[in-house]
């Protein structure tokens, strides 16, 4: 094999993996002088350690001379680290890694590549950047497990050696603002007084999706099987789950444009995605919503708002984050709304939804 060839690791190569890390202390060295007990000369994970994360290991060369780790997160995959082994270096290797780290990632099904680097080191941000990785701002939202990346890093006093920054890639290409722009007139075409209920998806873990033929609704549960009492909320003093937050019902048309793939529909963590007009004009705050004809589940709209966050950010893209959450946005709930169950009853995609407006 030579040098460039990228392939996923084998048991034989796990024990190179921390010595082809740790041989990347003298670049650091030449430019930030003598590193003896600074963290970024501590030992590097072992090969093993690497490969018992969920996400994936690539090699280059056999024996190995080079890897790229990642891990899968909960919206995207994270690139924890990629190393070359110095007498390898400026011969494509690390180009090879990267590409083959992002096609891998994209097969997966994820939508974006992350990793976090010193912003002003040439083999850092710079790289990358040649590479179609962009800084993401400073005031984007985060997902939890990105503030748990970055505390930790602040924890081990990275940032005294230069500034850190998050970088992202799209795997994938994300609806514009122009398209999304473009696409409003579909949306305002849904039906404001008798929709369909076009999918009902479950979160039982964390990163976990089950898309349901049926789902089964519960006044104290929500969605049974779902993790909303598990999950809490920011919004109620004890950080209890938040009674007026049960359910999150999100526009199917727009779910649909923007996944551009059905296996990405259910990323946008909604339980419930409809055919049906859900702006504050035409479903205002404590309508109910009808399902599955007499005597089926009833749900009540309610006034909590549902904001975009970082992981949609990472599922669907930057436009689209600001689009949602903006002033045409807005006004259409194209974020989704906020329900909580007030008859029990199971619901399945293909059920009528009717609306039943307050004082009606």
């Amino acid at each position: 094999m030579t040098d460039h060839a990228v392939r996923p690791a084998r048991a034989r190569d796990l024990p190179l993996i921390a010595a082809i890390e740790d041989s990347g202390l003298a670049m650091f060295e030449a430019v930030l002088g003598d590193l003896t007990g600074d963290v970024l000369a501590s030992p590097a994970p072992s090969g093993h350690e690497r490969m018992s994360q969920q996400g994936f290991l690539l090699v280059a060369g056999d024996p190995a001379i080079g890897f790229a780790h990642v891990v899968d997160m909960e919206s995207h995959a994270h690139l924890a680290q990629i190393s070359v082994h110095p007498d390898h270096a400026r011969r494509g290797v690390g180009t090879a890694l990267l590409e083959a780290a992002a096609e891998r990632a994209a097969t997966k099904g994820h939508g974006s590549l992350t990793l976090t680097t010193y912003a002003d080191l040439p083999w850092n941000a710079p790289f990358y950047a040649r590479h179609g990785f962009v800084e993401v701002a400073e005031d984007e939202p985060r997902t939890a497990a990105q503030l748990a990346i970055t505390e930790e890093e602040e924890r081990l006093g990275l940032s005294r050696h230069g500034r850190r920054t998050w970088m992202r890639r799209p795997l994938r290409a994300h609806r514009s603002t122009a398209e999304l722009t473009a696409f409003l007139p579909t949306i305002d075409e849904a039906p404001r007084d008798v929709g369909t209920l076009r999918a009902v998806v479950r979160r039982p873990a964390v990163g976990e999706r089950e898309v349901l033929e049926v789902g089964h609704l519960d006044v104290d549960e929500g969605l049974v099987g779902d993790t909303w009492v598990a999950r809490g909320s920011r919004r109620m003093p004890d950080g209890s789950a938040h009674p007026d937050m049960q359910l999150n019902l999100m526009s199917h048309r727009l779910v649909e444009f923007l996944a551009q793939d059905p296996e990405r529909e259910a990323l946008a963590g909604d339980q419930m995605f409809l055919d049906l007009d859900l702006s504050h004009d035409h479903l205002p705050a404590w309508s109910e919503l009808h399902i599955g004809g007499p005597g089926g589940a009833v749900v009540v709209v309610t006034d909590q708002p549902h904001n975009g966050c970082g992981k949609f950010i990472a599922r669907y893209g930057k436009d689209a984050m600001a689009f949602v959450n903006g002033p045409e946005g807005k006004p259409r709930r194209l974020r989704g709304l906020c329900a909580r169950v007030a008859r029990p009853g199971p619901v399945r995609p293909g059920d009528e939804v009717v609306v039943v407006r307050p004082g009606t």
